[in-house]
This record gives structure tokens, sequence and C-alpha cells, in this order.
């Protein structure tokens, strides 16, 4: 037993060692111990698997000291083969440590499907940006003539039209029905009067009329058959699609054999 007598000064050296001991190993733990242990500063570059084939997955990951789980909700993209890398977690280029895992979410084999929207009455640019946005792919547009100008009048897939509402596979291409305006354009009605029949609808044809209607009634001061009456009449302002009605001096219409004979 030491017989030194108790000093304030020799307790505060006691002290001091011992905070000094308990330093030593605490920054032997941190600094030493602990990253001899965990691999401390020692990462691995996750590789960029964005477009990659599942088969390759194993080459490039375990042969790193990475593993890796594939997310049950996989997604689709026209733009991969099925089974090819879409998303990864982490991202690729992340800093991680060996044995950290890596979660694939894999392209379907099969595009999903949507229902087709309603593109019916709305203009051509609105109607390509609901086509994008539902991941559909617009295909051949076609014009005809209709007074919605610039407008869609029907959506078509594969050549059928296809409703608002049906399901279709994500990534379908649709094909556009647009009317041409036609409808609003003007134009001077012709003279019909003293036409024969088959002069009247050389006439009707040349000028594109797609709605107008021929009464057969005899005229006792006209030869058959000519035209001795229209609406509207000559001269008169109407658009293309609006109805023109003439009277021919003739019984009834000439059968399709008549017809025939004629042309």
């Amino acid at each position: 037993m030491s017989n030194k007598p108790f000093t304030i000064f020799r307790f505060l050296k006691n002290i001091g060692i011992m905070a000094g001991i308990f330093t030593v190993l605490l920054l032997f733990f941190f600094y030493i111990y602990l990253p001899a242990t965990t691999n401390h500063n020692e990462t691995i570059t996750v590789p960029d698997l964005i477009g990659t084939s599942f088969d390759n997955i194993d080459e490039l990951l375990t042969n790193r000291d990475l593993r890796y789980e594939v997310v049950v909700d996989s997604g689709y993209s026209e733009r991969f083969d099925p089974e090819t890398i879409l998303s990864q977690n982490p991202k690729g280029g992340s800093k991680v440590k060996e044995n950290r895992k890596i979660y694939l979410t894999l392209n379907a084999n099969v595009p999903p499907q949507i229902r087709m929207p309603n593109l019916i009455n709305t203009d051509l640019l609105n109607a390509e940006d609901i086509l994008i946005s539902n991941g559909l792919k617009r295909g051949e547009i076609t014009y005809v003539p209709d007074l919605r100008e610039n407008a869609v009048i029907k959506q078509q897939l594969e050549g059928e039209e296809i409703e608002p509402g049906n399901l279709i596979y994500k990534g379908s291409t649709i094909d556009l029905i647009i009317g041409n305006g036609v409808g609003i354009e003007t134009f001077p009605i012709p003279d019909f009067l003293s036409k024969t029949l088959e002069e009247l609808k050389f006439q009707m044809d040349g000028f594109g009329f797609s709605n107008f209607e021929i009464n057969y009634i005899p005229n006792d001061t006209v030869p058959d058959p000519v035209v001795y009456k229209q609406l509207p009449p000559m001269g008169e302002v109407v658009r293309k699609n609006q109805l023109v009605e003439v009277w021919i001096s003739m019984e009834e219409p000439p059968t399709e054999e008549e017809d025939k004979g004629d042309n």
C-alpha cells in the first residue's frame, strides 16, 4: 500500500492519465478498428444498367460484390426490348459499399392496356398532345371534306374506327381523319337551266357538289330531259355542301341500265 499522502495534484494527474488512455482507445476504435471492419472509404461505383438485358445482370452486379432485387411492379417503354432494365435504385454512378442491394425495374413483355381517349371534334394539335400523354402514337392523317376545319372527324386503329373507352395497347398507332373545312368555302351557283340530265350530272361532279337533289317532274313547255328550274338560282353564293335542287322534265329517273347506256 502506498504511503504517499493524498494531494489534489496527484489526483488530477491520475485523472489525466485515465482520460488520455480513454482518448487513445476511442481514436483507435473509430479510426483503426471500425474502418478496418467496415471497409471505410472503400466504395463501389454502381454501373448504369438502364437498357441492359436482365440476362447480363449477374455479370454486371454480382461480379462487383453487389446484390440486386427485381421490383414486383414492372413498367413499360416501347424504346426498350422486353425484360431490359427500365430503372434502378441507386442510380448509375452512385458510390455504395460492397454487398449493397440494387433495386431493378424491368420492361414488361406485353404493353399495358389503356382506354382509348375521345379525340372527336378536337383540333389536331390538341389531339396529338392527348395521344402523347396517353402513351399513344399519331399515325397517318387523312383530310376529308367537312365544315369542322382541322378537327378530328374519326379515330382509327389498324384501319378500323376505334370508339372512345375501348381497351387498346399502350404505344398503339392511331390514324386520324381530319376535316379540311371545305364546307366553309363559298362560290356562286352556276347556270343549270336547259342542261340535259347527262350534262347536269357532269356539271355537278365538276363542281364537287355533295348535297344535291334532282326532281323528275314533266313540264309541257320543256323537252325531255332538260332542266327547267333550279334552287338556289344562278349566281347566288352558297357553301359547297349546301343543298342544291333542280327540276328536270322527265317522268322518272332513268334505270341503271339506261344510265349505263347513256354513258
